[in-house]
Order: structure tokens, then C-alpha cells, then sequence
């Protein structure tokens, strides 16, 4: 997706709209990102469970993207 199996994100403070608003900012310059194929977990933890876009990602958090578009 970016190239890199990891990524550090230096951020005061963030939630996951942020880091997919960093992302497209910053390695997908032409596209956006369709929120609807991915599945974010932060330490984990499906963000759906945790607010959503609106989870907030805090200092040494572990953020994993996966995309949930799969063959069959």
C-alpha cells in the first residue's frame, strides 16, 4: 500500500480520521483512501469498538490497517 510494512507517525495527538487524512496526504496524493475497504484496529481493537473515525490514537499506540477487498 505505501511501500513499507511499518510506518511512524509523530503526532501530539490524533484519531483515525487523522491518520487516513495523513496517509492520502502523504503517499496517496492522487487518491483517497475508501474507508469502506479497510478495517482500522488500534493496540488490537477493532476501532469500531472505540468510536470509530473519531478513536482517538494516542503516543506509542499500534495502529493496523488491513483491507477487508478480497479474492474469493
Amino acid at each position: 500500500m505505501i511501500g513499507q510494512s511499518n510506518l511512524q507517525i509523530n503526532e501530539e495527538s490524533s484519531n483515525v480520521r487523522g491518520i487516513i487524512s495523513y496517509l492520502e496526504s502523504n503517499y496517496y496524493s492522487n487518491n483517497k483512501i475508501n474507508e469502506n475497504d479497510i478495517m482500522v484496529a488500534i493496540n488490537g481493537i477493532e476501532s469500531s469498538l472505540l468510536g470509530g473515525h473519531n478513536a482517538k490514537i494516542s503516543s506509542g499506540d499500534v495502529v493496523t490497517i488491513l483491507s477487508t477487498v478480497h479474492g474469493g
